[in-house]
């Protein structure tokens, strides 16, 4: 029998403060790129991560949403809310972007892959209301 293919994606907010600077470049040339964004300021951000798979005739689903609302609890919520994003260790020596952020989240949520139930998509970073970045990863698997 032929499953549908699915995307289901969960969301988790956090609060959180950064400086766009690249330390391999002079402060006047971090200024120049970066502007007011190279002083410390923080956003409210969104993350939205999705998971792509075939739907399950038994249950009904992709994967247990609940597992990938811990999963993203643990490794986003618990570990940059209320953070300046320049300190968090994974994230050291990045220039911190929605862009970067994106990239950085994909790879923690994909090594906890075995715990999702599914195929790891797609993963959005809202740095505002309006902005947002998002990223596939590397090849996605075939059903």
């Amino acid at each position: 029998m032929d499953h549908p293919i699915l995307t289901i994606t969960h969301g988790v907010q956090f609060s959180a403060a950064h400086r766009m600077n690249n330390s391999r470049l002079s402060p006047e040339r971090n200024l120049e790129i970066f502007g007011p964004c190279n002083r410390i300021h923080g956003h409210n951000y969104r993350v939205e991560a999705s998971l792509r798979g075939p739907l399950d005739p038994e249950t009904g689903m992709v994967a247990n949403l609940v597992d990938l609302m811990r999963v993203m609890k643990e490794e986003i919520f618990e570990q940059l809310d209320h953070q300046l994003l320049d300190e968090i260790p994974w994230l050291k020596d990045t220039v911190i972007s929605a862009e970067t952020l994106a990239i950085a989240i994909w790879k923690k949520l994909a090594n906890r892959q075995d715990e999702l139930g599914a195929a790891l998509d797609l993963v959005r970073v809202y740095e505002t209301e309006a902005d947002s970045a998002e990223y596939r990863g590397p090849a996605s698997n075939d059903f």
